[in-house]
């Protein structure tokens, strides 16, 4: 693609596990047509209510040995047991067709996005505190090992929040896609992104006689 037909961006939003990423995630796309999500693909068994090509690619663990040995995915991670990962061409398809595709991983996978895709924004999600983290955790039926599990890893996790771009507190679904939004309003108003316009006006200049 060329760069200037290249307007939007990536955007990654990671959180720790319980930090309400997949629910702003789902708002942002029903209340802003800019974005898009990326499928991404994994081996964990599928959730009530969840759909194959809609949360994730649901595949075997063979499936997804080979996406990764073929380079097919721009970044993969062992979560919790299973096998995470997301595919170069659903993002590059939606860069193609002018949406902001958004990505909800982790922290490692943000690493991997970022230097593929520079231009990438990065968003950390946190909660206001560690009892409504508990708290989502518990509503979602994990297990007391599996919530201490999460927990640990999301000690590790808070460390590396300093590698991205913006905070978001999660506090308020909707003030937190508020937030995002914003976000992805003022990054489209950079001047790296906004060169086509710049160099339109300045052609509209070279015509005028003075």
């Amino acid at each position: 693609m060329k760069k200037k037909e290249r307007r939007y961006f990536p955007m990654v939003i990671s959180a720790p596990s319980g930090g309400g990423k997949t629910a702003v995630r789902a708002k942002l796309l029903e209340c802003d047509k800019r974005f898009r999500f990326s499928v991404t693909c994994t081996t964990r068994p599928m959730r009530p209510g969840e759909a194959d090509g809609r949360d994730y690619y649901f595949v075997t663990h063979g499936q997804f040995r080979r996406l990764r040995k073929s380079g097919r995915l721009l970044e993969w991670a062992r979560v919790h047991g299973n096998l995470y990962g997301t595919p170069i061409a659903s993002v590059a398809r939606l860069l193609r067709k002018g949406f902001i595709p958004v990505m909800t991983i982790d922290v490692k996978g943000a690493r991997s996005v970022k230097r593929i895709f520079p231009e990438t924004v990065t968003v950390f999600l946190l909660p206001p505190d560690l009892a409504t983290l508990t708290a989502r955790l518990k509503k979602r039926r994990e297990s007391p090992e599996n919530i201490r599990i999460r927990l640990r890893t999301a000690k590790k996790e808070i460390k590396e929040a300093g590698f991205f771009e913006y905070l978001v507190m999660n506090d308020r679904l909707e003030g937190a896609v508020s937030d995002i939004r914003k976000i992805a309003d003022m990054e489209c108003m950079r001047v790296s992104r906004r060169r086509t316009e710049i160099k339109r006006f300045g052609r509209q200049l070279l015509r005028l006689k003075l």
